[in-house]
């Protein structure tokens, strides 16, 4: 039986053609990973970069 070592996240790939669910590592806050779909290879950022733009000063 596998033990898990740290925490982990499910991840859905966002490719149409694809969707597999997968898992990532699960990160501390502020920190990114790239990863990569086992099923067809699309490179993701995870987790995603919140946009500043909407809280931008105008």
């Amino acid at each position: 039986m596998a033990k898990i070592i740290r925490p982990v996240w499910a991840i859905r790939c966002n490719n149409s053609g694809c969707r597999t669910l997968f898992e990532v590592a699960s990160l501390p806050q502020g920190k990114q990973q790239e990863v990569v779909c086992p099923s067809c290879g699309e490179h993701f950022i995870y987790p995603p970069v919140e946009s500043n733009e909407s809280n931008k000063d105008n």
